[in-house]
């Protein structure tokens, strides 16, 4: 398949992969369209024939050109991996991808040959893994431009890959997208004092496996000097006449560089292929040398970005701690201060004084039960339980469960629901836990003696969507403060939240594919609305089975 990648001029950025034999380039093209105003409407057309691509100029007003030649009249230039096609002032270049291999077995496919009697090499040309030139591709433009774009590639695909086996698997990938190679393998070790151990072994296509081996001589060269090396054509050599097995293997030409971080090498990359498909050069050497010396950079980022990890959880942890701890302690004060007081009403046979310190106790004991359901929602992630519930019966529920915490705080609680509202599917505990945030939240949002809270439910039948939604005539929530609402242990309680509240009511209502959002103003009060697909179909693993 063929790649268009644009480096320069309005869609840079852009890349067109062509399956096609016959690809139209210009701004009213289907395959290839450009939104370069210096280009023709049908600038030019690429052209697959039998396997060499051929480009062909139609009578542009800008011209087309290749490498910085212009395509003349209606002559066919050919095109080749790597080239640069210039229309207007769009600069594209070609790209392909090539059968990237299959993966080899890691403890059986390589041997390294300490003894010298299975395989050896001749060192012909060596790189140090610092050399400046290493990013200078060699004479040819088309060149230099397709190693410029496969080291720029290679950056940008492994700066997002923190998984080092992730990474090097995708180094091998890219390596074997642009080289010709038909085995190759990655060898790494944690201390200097280790062995190196296989990390990723590649082959380009089955007859290609088998195992592989490499001259120990080579390798500790490599790791030693911090230089890649090309190995020499090991059958043209008298002095390796005794290993046989060069001739059983077929390795006659072989690149292997290293691996380096902080000027310490790590490991090294090792492709190979025989005389008769390819024998390489000090250019390809060069590039592999930066592609190892990249990797290496890739896997120290990695490396900084895991520990960076550990020390966010770490601190996260701590932070949690800290907020559970402050909120554990106020509600236990508030406990103690309740039991005393009702000890003391029975003790001097005050019923009135024991009745105050009992609601006092309730009022906390459901700051407990809240507390721990909304620890335990926040930090487990599981997939909901889904079932078919008629959600208005859920409300009346949590009405009736919040009802004395209400009274004691003389604040009324009124449920307004839609009667005509369908039975939808939905995790019953989940979805109660989320009205028992939201109202509490209202009520403890309002003044004593003059709060209301609203529950309302509703069905949208045009999106096939439930509607929830607690309202309250609170003074509101500052601007500045709404979009931190849902963010854990932010909370405008003071001493009286943890602030997991409504970052639970997030997370059970994404887990829900829902929403929810909240409008606040000091004259009206605050309305959060949970909007919930209106599925009532239920798959046998508790899941929706599609929208209803």
């Amino acid at each position: 398949m063929l790649t268009l990648s644009i480096l320069q001029g309005p869609d840079k950025g852009r890349s067109f992969d062509i399956d096609l034999d016959e690809v139209l380039i210009g701004r009213d093209a289907p395959d290839a369209p450009l939104g370069d105003n210096t280009v023709s409407r049908r600038h030019a057309v690429l052209r697959n024939a039998d396997g060499v691509w051929m480009i062909r100029d139609l009578n542009s007003a800008n011209g087309t050109y290749v490498n910085g030649v212009k395509v003349a009249g209606t002559m066919e230039v050919e095109v080749k991996l790597g080239d640069q096609l210039r229309c207007g002032t769009t600069l594209l270049v070609v790209g392909g991808t090539q059968v990237r291999g299959i993966a080899g077995e890691l403890g059986d496919s390589l041997r390294i040959d300490a003894d010298g009697n299975i395989v050896e090499s001749a060192i012909m040309t060596r790189v140090p893994s610092m050399d400046d030139s290493v990013i200078i591709a060699g004479p040819e433009t088309s060149n230099a431009v397709g190693n410029l774009r496969l080291l720029y590639e290679l950056s940008t695909a492994i700066s997002s890959i923190f998984d080092r086996q992730q990474l090097l698997d995708r180094v091998m990938d890219m390596i074997f997208d642009n080289l010709p190679a038909d085995r190759g393998f990655v060898l790494m070790r944690e201390n200097e004092d280790e062995e190196l151990k296989p990390m990723v072994v590649r082959y380009r296509r089955k007859e290609h496996s088998g195992e592989i081996a490499i001259s120990h001589t080579i390798v500790n060269h490599v790791m030693e000097k911090q230089e890649g090396v090309i190995c020499s054509n090991a059958m043209r050599d008298p002095r390796f006449a005794k290993g046989k097995s060069v001739h059983d293997y077929a390795i006659h030409s072989a690149l292997c560089v290293p691996i380096t971080v902080h000027s310490r090498n790590i490991g090294v990359i090792y492709i190979d292929t025989t005389v008769a498909t390819h024998t390489y050069n000090p250019e390809q050497l060069r590039l592999l040398t930066a592609i190892g010396f990249q990797t290496g950079m890739a896997l120290e980022h990695a490396r900084l970005y895991e520990a960076g990890v550990k020390a966010e959880r770490l601190a996260a942890t701590g932070e949690t701690v800290a907020f559970l701890s402050h909120g554990i302690k106020n509600i236990l004060q508030s406990l103690q201060s309740a039991a005393d007081l009702v000890e003391m009403g029975l003790t001097r046979d005050k019923i009135d004084m024991a009745k105050k310190g009992w609601s006092i106790m309730q009022r906390n004991l459901t700051r407990v039960q809240n507390l721990v359901l909304n620890m335990l929602a926040y930090s487990k992630v599981r997939q909901p339980n889904l079932a078919v519930t008629q959600f208005n019966h859920a409300v009346e529920e949590a009405v009736e469960l919040l009802s004395t915490y209400a009274d004691g705080k003389h604040v009324a609680v009124i449920a307004d629901v839609d009667e005509h509202l369908p039975p939808i599917a939905v995790d019953a505990d989940g979805m109660q836990q989320v009205m028992l945030n939201l109202v509490l939240n209202a009520i403890d949002a309002v003044e004593p003696g003059q709060g209301v809270v609203t529950i309302k439910t509703a069905y949208d039948e045009s999106g096939n969507n439930m509607i929830l939604s607690v309202g309250d005539n609170g003074k509101g929530i500052p601007e500045k403060h709404l979009e931190k609402i849902f963010d854990a242990f932010h909370s405008e309680k003071g001493q009286g939240g943890t602030g997991l509240g409504l970052a639970v009511v997030k997370k059970i209502v994404e887990e829900h594919k829902g929403q929810v959002s909240v409008t606040s103003s000091p004259s009206e009060g605050t309305t959060f609305t949970v909007t919930i697909p209106a599925s009532s179909e239920v798959s046998d693993s508790g899941g929706t089975a599609g929208p209803a």
